[in-house]
């Protein structure tokens, strides 16, 4: 079994739940999805959650959308996404208390049950008053 540091040279970063940040060779590349495939351990891909496929990415196949940092603990993930031609920083959660155990995936959309535990965009003032509401503990390094 790979360690998680070796993992993380390769641009797959374990948010728990199946949810992984993923990097590639751009900040642009770097999104949040439930891992579909993995290769000796290691996420390669996935369902995209942070930012949907259709916010990743405009008509013209150009970066909309990216995932700038996340973090989490055992109960949620939070993230920061940069708009690409607005310079606009959003702000997400994902609560992380759902299964997907006796779930068929070939049946069912499982991203569309991770999705509903989704919630954003919010402002960065909104999104403090939020987490302070749902009593998330996770938080950014300013």
């Amino acid at each position: 079994m790979m360690s998680c540091d070796h993992c993380e040279m390769l641009g797959s970063f374990e948010l728990g739940n199946n949810l992984v940040l993923l990097e590639g060779d751009r900040i642009e590349d770097r999104i949040i999805v439930r891992c579909t495939g993995r290769s000796k351990e290691c996420c390669k891909g996935g369902e995209y959650i942070l930012p949907i496929y259709s916010e990743h990415y405009d008509a013209n196949g150009k970066y909309r959308e990216y995932v700038i940092q996340a973090k989490s603990d055992n109960d949620w993930v939070i993230a920061q996404t940069g708009v690409v031609q607005s310079d606009t920083v959003r702000y997400w959660y994902i609560n992380k208390n759902f299964s997907l155990e006796n779930v068929d995936c070939q049946k069912v959309k499982c991203d569309s049950i991770v999705l509903s535990h989704r919630a954003g965009p919010y402002t960065k003032n909104e999104f403090g008053r939020i987490i302070k509401t749902k009593n998330i503990t996770v938080l950014f390094k300013d």
